[in-house]
C-alpha cells in the first residue's frame, strides 16, 4: 500500500514537472531583443493599464507601459515603474511589465526579470487596457 502511494506521488511529480516544462517551451525567449525604429510597424508604442494588477505577491502598477522588446511570439511592454514583490516585512523591486501575444493582442501576461531572464508570471487577459500611439515606424 505504501509502495503504491509512493509510486503515485512519483507519477504526479513527473506529470507536474513535464507540464511546467512544456509550458516554458512555449514562453518565447528569455532574452527578447530590443525594439528599434528601423523595424517597421510592428505594434502600438503604448499599452495603458487602467488599474493595478496583482499576481500572488507581485503588484503591477496602473499606467502607460512602453513597447521595449520583441521575440518570436510577442511584444514586451515595460512598466511605468518597477514591479513590487511583497516579501516578509518589505518589498523587492523588479524590472518587468506586460507581454502581449502576436497571435491575439487581448492575451496579456505579466512578466518580471528573474536571474537575468524573462519570467511570465500571470494571466492578465481580463484586465481593462487600451493600446495607444502609432505603430513603431520604419526608417525610410
Amino acid at each position: 500500500m505504501i509502495s503504491d502511494q509512493n509510486n503515485m506521488r512519483h507519477l504526479q511529480l513527473f506529470l507536474l514537472v513535464t507540464c511546467h516544462l512544456s509550458l516554458l517551451g512555449c514562453a518565447g525567449s528569455g532574452h527578447p531583443r530590443l525594439v528599434t525604429p528601423s523595424e517597421g510597424p510592428i505594434s502600438p508604442r503604448y499599452l495603458e493599464i487602467n488599474s493595478e494588477l496583482h499576481a500572488a505577491t507581485l503588484h503591477f502598477p496602473a499606467g502607460v507601459y512602453t513597447l521595449s522588446a520583441v521575440d518570436k511570439i510577442g511584444y514586451y511592454y515595460r512598466a511605468p515603474r518597477k514591479i513590487a514583490e511583497h516579501v516578509g516585512g518589505g518589498s523587492l523591486w523588479r524590472e518587468g511589465g506586460i507581454f502581449v501575444s502576436k497571435r491575439n493582442s487581448d492575451k496579456l501576461r505579466g512578466y518580471v526579470f528573474r536571474a537575468g531572464t524573462v519570467t511570465l508570471v500571470a494571466n492578465f487577459s481580463g484586465a481593462k487596457h487600451l493600446f495607444r500611439g502609432e505603430d513603431v515606424p520604419a526608417e525610410n
